[in-house]
């Protein structure tokens, strides 16, 4: 049986947000393309996790159109020991940057194809160090540790 575990890995607090990193055992990523627009949905899987980073900033003001919210998420082998990505490569773990605002034509979900992911697991925590870049949006959070 496929676990359904989502576990907080880490909340760092901001004056006018958060910035919360996940971990969701035992899931995988299915991307959809519908129209030129892409979104997601995540289903059991034995052999991934998924890791999503959520900032958030004004999400109290999100009705009026003042929320700001950016989103990464990455699926890894949940065998992995330590694996290197880099750039189109990236795309192996189905790498997404989301970005969430009032922003007229520069949100909505992109795959991620430039930058570096090193990942390092073993029996009871995985570590990761990413950087990445995406050129069709604008973007705050360009590097996530753990």
């Amino acid at each position: 049986m496929v676990s359904q575990e989502k576990t907080l890995l880490k909340v760092d607090s901001l004056p006018n947000g958060s910035k919360k990193l996940h971990f969701f055992k035992n899931k995988k990523l299915q991307v959809m393309n519908a129209n030129g627009f892409l979104s997601y949905t995540m289903l059991p899987s034995d052999s991934t996790n998924v890791v999503q980073y959520v900032y958030a900033i004004n999400q109290e003001q999100a009705a009026y159109d003042g929320g700001y919210r950016e989103e990464i998420l990455f699926e890894i082998p949940a065998d992995t020991l330590e694996q290197n990505y880099t750039n189109k490569e990236l795309q192996k773990t189905k790498m997404l940057f989301g970005r969430y605002c009032f922003c007229r034509g520069k949100t909505g979900l992109y795959k991620v194809n430039e930058g570096k992911l090193h990942v390092n697991a073993c029996k009871k925590e995985t570590h990761f160090d990413l950087q990445f870049k995406i050129n069709e949006v604008p973007q705050v959070t360009t590097k996530i540790s753990y």
